[in-house]
């Protein structure tokens, strides 16, 4: 044998090794975490859905696949529940087929920007809470629009089933909406003046006024939101299970170590990094 075949095969060798390792601490992880229910086991996948226009939660990337920072925690979850990040099957999911696809069995999990709301929870069950934070208003750079009570008798660009309707209608009474289905057809409707104004999640909307120097964002925040896992009423195993791993990627800093992937801005990464792993404010 030749001092080269030697040196691929020692090679080949090691990196079957660092595999077998690697599986084995996967394993040995999801060993001290509660089971998965027998029906994922037996379909070989746990189907995810997450969002694919919210930018740094979730968008499509060059290749189409999704990717962001709650596809990540989705491919964690494949990892724990069976072994690879590969078995956690994702689609994109619109914000208001949010829910009917996980109450239509066409997934098994929501990791998509999903606010904690009661009529929301008539519907479905939540995990724990895994992040926390404020929406924003964002209107071009030239409206007179200085303030939220400044758009009482305007329009208001949302996403269509956005959290953020009932808190606005609720303070702003004259305030009329138009539902769009996802943020860049908002962002395009507010160029061509469709719309006076257009709120979503802070982050989320702190990410696009920085691709669009022709829009500022206003500085009052509106509401405050807790997201959660979406899970299928009567599914106890599941979300066992789910609380499980989202407490251990808590514990181990991991948003820490993924937000500054999919977010540049020091000072935003520090801020959602602070909404991922430390507890919401008090609320009245």
């Amino acid at each position: 044998m030749t001092n080269l075949s030697k040196i691929l095969r020692g090679t080949v060798a090691s990196l079957g090794f660092a595999a077998a390792v690697a599986s084995f601490a996967a394993s040995a992880s999801a060993q001290s975490l509660p089971p998965v229910p027998k029906a994922i086991k037996d379909a070989g996948v746990i189907k995810i859905g997450v969002k694919c226009d919210s930018p740094p939660f979730g968008s499509s990337g060059p290749d189409g696949k999704p990717l962001g920072i709650e596809v990540e925690m989705a491919k964690q979850i494949g990892t724990y529940a069976l072994g690879s990040p590969d078995k956690a099957e994702l689609s994109c999911v619109a914000t208001d087929a949010r829910i009917p696809s996980l109450t239509g069995g066409k997934i098994d999990l929501i990791i998509a920007t999903l606010g904690k709301t009661p009529p929301r929870e008539q519907v479905i069950d939540y995990s724990d809470i895994y992040y926390w934070g404020s929406s924003r208003v964002i209107v071009p750079k030239d409206s007179a629009v200085q303030k939220l009570a400044d758009l009482d008798g305007k329009s208001m660009l949302i996403v269509k089933g956005g959290s953020q309707l009932k808190w606005l209608k609720d303070r702003i009474p004259g305030i009329q909406f138009v539902q769009l289905n996802t943020n860049a057809d908002n962002i395009q409707a507010l160029q061509q003046g469709r719309g006076d104004g257009y709120v979503g999640d802070a982050i989320t909307i702190a990410t696009l006024a920085s691709n669009y120097p022709n829009l500022r964002v206003l500085n009052e925040e509106v509401d405050l939101g807790f997201n959660g896992v979406g899970i299928r009423k009567n599914e106890p195993e599941l979300k066992a299970f789910v609380n499980a791993v989202l407490k251990k990627l808590k514990d181990e800093k991991y948003f820490s170590k993924t937000v500054p992937t999919f977010v540049t801005d020091p000072v935003v990464a520090k801020e959602m990094i602070k909404s991922f792993e430390t507890n919401p404010p008090a609320t009245n």
